[in-house]
């Protein structure tokens, strides 16, 4: 009796570590997914979300809300794109078209710098330019060899590849990566994209309203384009996109449109963020370990949409999320938990819970003090009709009050208000409003004192 007990007692233990050891699959995660999908698309105001979990075969699970009707609706993915843009450059590498450590002025004549800049500096966003540099006005900084974000690093390779494979950076991706990948309904020129009929329109958020709209199309001077942020895909071709990578490479076809080793590289031959982080940069992917799982991942943003994907290899998997909506200090803060809780339902654990007042707790703090700070403007406007006027005062109100507002975003976040005008426009509109109404009243003061002066 006692044997038999020991033996029923030995199996039950067998059975509970063979459970815990084995995996929770994506069957299991797919109900308590879709009820979070739901409520974080309530809690967080999303105006409309694609989402999908892939294997290397198919979607294992997909789920679109809101103003999303359907896997087949293009979304501007923002810097996801750098991905697609590393790729095309490790082929065009593949193919002994580029050189990875040489410098780019081989390529670019016009782009020629007083250090040597190599196309893997670019893909590794360690050449030295700064974050808000563009184009037209690309130059060294202090961070030269040393990673600093920087959207130009990734417009130049879109440039590389249109200097050595002799076509227009559209025509290579549709030829080379979209044709072969079946991608049939994205697009690499955001201007046609504009016009297909399939682009869901994004939005943006004022005082904690999302308002429907178009995206600041890129021009000639824009911040970036299409190689570094402005590629319109599909979730459905995403996921064929995603799938090529769990594969190795390899097409659903069964073609090779890159081989295993490039995919190796583009992931895990990086450098660190910094000595604050133990997370990685390269060639269009971040690298971290999180909870005993390698994952590699990328967000992107414009200014009226955001994404985030990441792909776990050691469990075969790709996760991505497309929202058409932009909201710098509500939405898109509170979609990066979205992330981390992802992450835990497929690892079997269950993800943090909702906070529904977060979202209408940001915006009014937000608009409280947007209405602060128009609200002393205002105070001294009027001041300025003042007959007594106290020269700290005047010199406070009029002078610095003005140059703090035109400052802070720099300052404080190191952002300039031409990239606030398009990613926080509320902010940018209480800004100006409050700088104006100040300068009106330094303006009456000035011309009062004047008056008493002469009279």
């Amino acid at each position: 009796m006692r044997y038999k007990l020991f033996l029923l007692l030995l199996l039950a233990l067998h059975a509970f570590c063979f459970a815990r050891e084995t995996p929770v699959t994506v069957q299991d995660c797919v109900p308590q997914f879709d009820s979070y999908l739901a409520e974080i698309v309530r809690a967080y105001h999303i105006p409309g979300m694609a989402f999908f979990i892939s294997d290397p075969e198919k979607t294992l699970f997909s789920k679109c809300v809101g103003q999303c009707r359907g896997m087949d609706r293009q979304f501007f993915i923002g810097s996801m794109s750098k991905s697609y843009t590393a790729l095309c450059i490790m082929q065009l590498a593949e193919k002994g078209l580029v050189n990875l450590d040489g410098d780019i002025s081989a390529y670019l004549p016009d782009y020629a710098f007083a250090k040597r800049v190599s196309v893997r500096s670019l893909l590794n966003q360690t050449s030295g330019f700064d974050t808000h540099m563009k184009l037209h006005n690309a130059r060294l900084t202090k961070s030269y060899g040393s990673y600093e974000y920087a959207n130009v690093n990734y417009d130049l390779l879109g440039k590389i590849v249109e200097s050595v494979s002799g076509m227009s950076y559209e025509t290579y991706v549709r030829e080379h990566v979209f044709l072969p990948l079946a991608m049939n309904d994205s697009m690499a020129d955001a201007g046609k994209a504009k016009d297909s009929g399939k682009l869901l329109r994004g939005n943006r958020n004022c005082f904690g309203f999302f308002v429907r709209g178009d995206a600041d199309y890129p021009t000639e001077k824009s911040w970036f384009h299409e190689p570094a942020g402005f590629l319109a895909i599909t979730p459905a071709d995403h996921a064929k996109y995603l799938r090529m990578y769990l594969n190795g490479g390899r097409t659903e076809q069964g073609g090779q449109i890159i081989s295993r080793e490039s995919v190796d590289a583009m992931w895990y031959d990086n450098v660190p963020f910094g000595t604050k982080y133990d997370a990685y940069y390269g060639m269009g992917w971040n690298y971290m370990e999180w909870d005993g799982m390698k994952v590699v991942f990328h967000g992107g943003q414009v200014e009226n949409y955001i994404t985030y994907m990441f792909i776990l290899p050691e469990r075969g998997l790709a996760v991505c999320f497309m929202v058409n909506g932009n909201d710098e200090f509500g939405m898109n803060a509170l979609m990066d938990n979205a992330f981390w809780d992802s992450l835990s339902i497929l690892n079997g654990k269950p993800a943090k819970k909702v906070n529904h007042a977060a979202y209408v707790l940001i915006h009014l703090a937000l608009d409280v003090l947007y209405l602060c700070m128009i609200l002393l403007s205002l105070f001294l406007l009027v001041r300025a009709f003042a007959k007594r006027r106290k020269p700290l005062l005047m010199v406070l109100g009029y002078a610095v009050w003005p140059l703090v507002l035109l400052l802070f975003t720099k300052l404080c976040f190191d952002t300039p208000l031409w990239v606030v005008q398009s990613y926080v426009p509320d902010l940018f509109f209480v800004i100006v409003a409050c700088v104006l109404l100040t300068l009106a009243g330094g303006i009456i003061c000035f011309v009062r004192r004047k008056s008493y002066v002469f009279h």
